[in-house]
């Protein structure tokens, strides 16, 4: 078995990181630009993100309040609520929701 040293490890990762972040982001912008994919397809994936992120705000605040004890819950409403959850989100995202999708797709198209 190899020795182990914690401090190659953690200089191993800090190079890889400090290497690799840039050419992440280049490679993403130019593979997005050479795969042709078009404004629309972006601004679609950008409003799903979005519809994504509303949708755990959605159910971390229907966490926050207190269930009822006059109808036990059940199976089928946590699915409905789900449901239901997600179709809010989505609308939302798609009438111009918080502006997170605007700002994704602004960094990822870049200036032209």
């Amino acid at each position: 078995m190899a020795d182990f040293n914690p401090m190659d490890m953690d200089a191993t990762i800090f190079q890889l990181r400090a290497s690799g972040a840039d050419k992440t982001r280049s490679a993403a912008e130019s593979g997005l630009r050479r795969n042709g994919h078009s404004e629309a397809d972006l601004e679609n994936a950008s409003r799903q993100f979005e519809s994504l992120l509303l949708n755990f705000m959605i159910r971390e605040m229907r966490a926050t309040v207190p269930e009822s004890t006059l109808f036990p819950p059940s199976m089928a409403e946590e699915i409905f609520t789900g449901m239901m959850d997600e179709q809010i989100a989505g609308e939302m995202a798609q009438s111009g929701g918080i502006g997170i999708s605007r700002m994704i797709f602004n960094q990822l198209n870049g200036p032209k």
